[in-house]
């Protein structure tokens, strides 16, 4: 089921040059509506699988893949809070490169974007400190290991500007996939949520009229 055709229908006050009237109406998709996931299967580990997303994999070729349904992109996107695919969605090789290149100048993208911790642990092999933590080249991290000595530790590793970036995209590849078994009733909430209640702009439950402003109140 493509996500468009699920959308709730609104009636605006025609703008085009070819009206006849100011009464002339268009109809449109009515895209503030936005749905979501349940948050009772959103909260539930059972109801999702973990899933790596293949360089140049777009939501709609998963969505083929794991419910063979292209149409079925937006439950991927649901799934995983994803609003801006362009932003949000990992970059295959060829645009990862074109960003890199409008981005960064050969010289730029060697240089250090900041610095992580690495990980430290005592003489026990209790972690102490995780790596990856964002900190100060100088770092210098202060501790009193198992035996009552004090230590004092200055181990941090530079991240270039492409590193980072690599490490960016790649963190968007690990998303969430709904079990196929939930795809039904995420559809019948979403065929519940775009509809309309009963109001003043109520024509029927897929289909409601925007106010006409150019239209005056009678006195």
């Amino acid at each position: 089921m493509n996500y468009f055709d699920l959308f709730p229908n609104v009636e605006l006050p025609s703008f085009s040059d070819k009206r006849t009237s100011s009464l002339d109406f268009i109809k449109l998709k009515n895209l503030f509506k936005r749905g979501k996931v349940r948050d009772d299967i959103y909260g539930s580990v059972t109801a999702f699988s973990k899933y790596l997303v293949l360089d140049g994999e777009r939501p709609d070729t998963v969505a083929r893949k794991l419910y063979g349904d292209e149409n079925l992109d937006w439950i991927i996107l649901l799934s995983n809070n994803i609003i801006n695919v362009q932003n949000e969605w990992p970059m295959g090789q060829y645009d990862f490169q074109r960003y890199l290149d409008n981005k960064y100048d050969k010289d730029q993208l060697g240089e250090i974007h900041h610095y992580e911790t690495t990980e430290i642990r005592n003489k026990l092999g209790i972690l102490i400190l995780q790596g990856g933590l964002t900190v100060d080249a100088d770092y210098t991290y202060k501790y009193t290991d198992s035996d009552g000595t004090t230590q004092s530790v200055n181990k941090v590793v530079s991240i270039s500007n492409i590193q980072y970036e690599i490490n960016k995209n790649d963190a968007k590849r690990s998303i969430n996939t709904l079990r196929k078994k939930y795809l039904g009733v995420i559809i019948d909430d979403m065929k519940q949520i775009m509809t309309y209640t009963d109001s003043s702009q109520f024509i029927n439950r897929k289909l409601k009229r925007g106010d006409n402003l150019r239209i005056a109140e009678p006195r």
